[in-house]
């Protein structure tokens, strides 16, 4: 008898409207951005709620739509004059309405979910919550919706209710608005998780927080929209605002980002037979086999021309501009990876191959950072290390032609000190220290 209930109102009310335009807009919409997750489940997470500032509005105005049918139909009176109580007579529509915008926030997950399933070697657990969230928010939007189109009948409530539920959505993902908004209001937004990159979770507080806030706002939209009294319906905000208490008080302190660091995510996975050894981390290790063999040329062609050289390549989850400058390994040649969206590195191996090389095998340091002359002569000299150490032009590029010019210039001198010159390349890279590298590897002769 409920489903059969259920099923009209399915059919009659914009329920299969709301779950068709999360599942055929909200899919595309993340296809076009599928370089930024694509392989990855905590980021296909994350992206999806990020799209909520498109999904929750239309939820909203949906809801509001849906709630002004009998108003459209002006069967309102008609309706109300029955011995029914209102809750009985409204309450299969909001579950409808409710079953189809979670049904579409789930169906767009799994459109997502066939591509990182095909590639991802990571499944961190809280990226499933981080979506189970993203359920609750579709779930809560219908609701409100529905609840602010039953106390304001009117034609305009619909538009003006998703653009006011833009307007809040739209607050989570701007800087302007992670900067000015109070703490309060924008971590109780759809997305306010901030910049995210391969090597973030989400704390379990933050998602239970979410959660209870969630429960909380639909518990009161969906008893606001049950009821018909102005007594009961002011009573109906209670729970939201003990949620939103609950929820401030559970979240983390302070205007930090709410990732965090997720070390399983960066812990290495290595191939050592045949050494030397090669390790990606875990999320990229689908990158091994394409790392593998640049790394170990590059290795080789180290351990051939320069003293000292490394002996493995480790992936690095830290970008050199985001760590302040320090000591580098002498042992150990880390590298930054991006990943592909379809699988392995998104760098062929030449490129690789390069990248590795580059700076006689080492990182750039931070401390080139707001001084671009320096930065430059920097990134000349690396280029032209690389160049010495392969034995041919550097790629191109915009420093290109500087840095082959240094090549040329340094293999006009005799072959003990274009070596010495790199290995002291190489040493004060290593070192990270503030000095000028070209002046190391050219010398005199700029």
């Amino acid at each position: 008898m409920i489903g059969r209930i259920l099923r009209i109102e399915i059919r009659r009310s914009s329920a299969l409207w709301l779950a068709l335009g999360a599942a055929l807009l909200g899919t595309p919409l993340l296809y076009l951005a599928v370089d930024g997750w694509g392989g990855r489940w905590m980021l296909l997470a994350l992206w999806q709620r990020e799209y909520l500032f498109i999904l929750w509005p239309m939820a909203l105005g949906l809801g509001a739509w849906q709630a002004g049918r009998d108003r459209r139909s002006r069967t309102g009176e008609l309706v109300a004059a029955t011995a029914r109580p209102r809750w009985q007579r409204v309450l299969p529509a909001a579950v409808a309405m409710a079953l189809c915008g979670a049904a579409g926030y789930c169906l767009m997950y799994v459109g997502g979910a066939v591509q990182v399933a095909a590639y991802a070697s990571y499944l961190p657990g809280q990226s499933i919550v981080i979506a189970g969230v993203g359920v609750l928010w579709m779930v809560s939007g219908v609701w409100l919706g529905m609840t602010v189109g039953a106390l304001a009948p009117a034609r305009l409530t619909p538009p003006v209710t998703a653009v006011v539920g833009a307007t809040v959505a739209l607050v989570a993902i701007t800087d302007r608005g992670y900067a000015h908004v109070p703490k309060a209001v924008h971590l109780l937004t759809p997305s306010p998780f901030g910049f995210w990159g391969d090597f973030v979770t989400v704390l379990g507080r933050v998602s239970v927080a979410h959660t209870v806030w969630l429960v909380g706002l639909a518990v009161s939209a969906l008893a606001g929209f049950l009821c018909s009294t102005r007594t009961t319906r002011t009573a109906a905000v209670l729970p939201a605002v003990a949620a939103a208490v609950v929820a401030l008080a559970i979240l983390p302190a302070g205007r930090q980002r709410l990732p965090v660091p997720d070390t399983a995510a960066a812990a290495l996975v290595c191939d050592s037979e045949p050494e030397p050894a090669v390790c990606v981390t875990r999320v990229h290790a689908g990158a091994l086999t394409d790392l593998r063999e640049p790394a170990r040329q590059a290795l080789a062609t180290l351990s051939a021309k320069l003293p000292q050289a490394p002996t493995a390549v480790h992936e690095t989850p830290e970008s050199w501009y985001e760590v302040p400058p320090a000591p580098q390994p002498q042992d150990v040649l880390l590298v930054e990876l991006e990943l592909a969206p379809w699988g392995g590195a998104k760098a062929g191996p030449d490129e690789l191959r390069w990248r590795l090389l580059d700076g006689a095998g080492t990182r750039p340091c931070a401390y080139t950072l707001g001084n671009p002359d320096a930065a430059r002569a920097n990134r000349v000299a690396r280029l032209a290390a690389a160049a010495w150490l392969t034995d041919g032009a550097p790629p191109a590029g915009p420093d290109r032609d500087a840095a082959l010019q240094t090549w040329q210039a340094l293999g006009a001198l005799p072959a003990a000190e274009q070596r010495d010159r790199v290995a002291a390349l190489r040493k004060a890279a290593l070192a990270c220290t503030e000095v000028n590298l070209l002046d190391i590897l050219a010398g005199d002769d700029r």
